[in-house]
């Protein structure tokens, strides 16, 4: 039987979470049409032996060894080569889907399936509901849900970025987003390395696709607040994130023809940098002023052309960003003027881990 999905699981120092992780795509599942191809990321722990231990159980879960530390997207894109479903899924080890929902996701894919034969337009991603799930087990709904239930992108026939703008002030992590693998495979792009890693494969695939669709359904558990999760640690790291906007805008300027959602992506990018900028415990204090001043060349390289800034506090947000002032963004912050709530912030502006 062709593989219909390819699961990616990279997995590094979690051998607390893994066993629950892998059970929630094997345990109880008979579908013969998916592969898990789990990547031993050069892992500290116990994370290798329990993977064969999986593995040896069951045929369906394939293990890659790397021999040095790749990082998540190091170690997706080394598992691509060995992935051979129509359709791909890369789910975060410290992560699990809910009950039903493999198989949920199966269904829709299958259906899709059958359409594309009969000539239809293939569905190039399926975009899920999730669920934040923290350290003491409460639970929090997919917050951007009003954004896309009701929406044509809940429609059987979907639509693209263009005709529903809104998707891009959701959630642009890869966990809860399915992908057509040719599709995927012919935007040229790539996971990048080090933190955000995913942002420079989701924009451009959103930004391309002819179809998405979403499936309004709690189809992943996302655990927040975990120490050592990149929304939860201080680090040098944060800075990645201009590199994988200079990919999102690289990608930009070889697809003209998504010129007219530049401005869009170009405020999102913004707006996370603020938001990681914001964050306490993100930027380590040393390092603060060289940020800012990341995120005032980053306005400047990929401001669009005849960019107007929006009104009201973003505005003045994004107009001492471009001037580099961070001493009145800081002075601005300290008056109360900006949004300050750390979990508000890190909803609407963080794009990853």
């Amino acid at each position: 039987m062709r593989v219909l999905l390819s699961i990616v699981v990279p997995v590094h120092g979690v051998e607390r979470f893994l066993p629950r992780c892998l059970d929630s795509l094997l345990d109880g599942q008979d579908a013969t049409d998916i592969e898990v191809i789990a990547v031993d990321d050069r892992s500290p722990d116990n994370c290798g032996a329990i993977l064969d231990d999986y593995a040896a159980r069951d045929p369906r879960l394939r293990v890659l060894h790397l021999a040095e530390n790749q990082g998540l997207g190091g170690a997706r894109i080394a598992a691509l080569p060995e992935a051979r479903g129509e359709y791909l899924w890369c789910v975060d080890s410290d992560d699990w889907l809910p009950e039903g929902a493999l198989d949920a996701v199966l269904a829709e894919l299958r259906a899709e399936r059958e359409r594309a034969a009969a000539g239809g337009t293939p569905l190039d991603v399926l975009i899920t509901g999730f669920t934040h799930v923290y350290p003491d087990d409460s639970t929090e709904p997919n917050p951007w849900r009003h954004l896309l239930a009701g929406s044509p992108l809940e429609s059987a026939e979907g639509c693209t970025l263009r005709e529903h703008q809104p998707l891009l002030r959701t959630v642009l992590s890869v966990w809860n987003k399915v992908f057509r693998r040719a599709f995927l495979d012919g935007l040229e792009v790539s996971f990048g390395r080090g933190f955000y890693e995913d942002i420079s494969v989701t924009y451009p695939a959103l930004l391309a696709a002819r179809r998405l669709r979403y499936l309004d359904r709690s189809c992943y558990n996302y655990r927040r607040g975990r120490p050592g999760a990149i929304t939860a640690t201080a680090s040098a790291k944060h800075a990645d994130a201009f590199a994988q906007y200079d990919a999102i805008f690289a990608f930009l300027d070889r697809h003209p023809q998504s010129a007219e959602l530049r401005t869009l992506v170009f405020e999102r990018t913004v707006k996370q940098a603020l938001t990681i900028y914001d964050t306490p415990g993100l930027v380590p204090a040393e390092l603060r002023r060289d940020f800012f001043a990341r995120i005032a060349a980053h306005f400047a390289a990929h401001r669009p052309p005849g960019y107007r800034y929006p009104g009201g506090v973003p505005g003045l947000q994004y107009r001492l960003a471009a001037r580099d002032s961070w001493r009145g963004y800081d002075e601005l912050r300290r008056a109360a003027r900006l949004p300050r709530t750390l979990k508000a912030g890190v909803r609407k502006g963080l794009g990853g881990r």
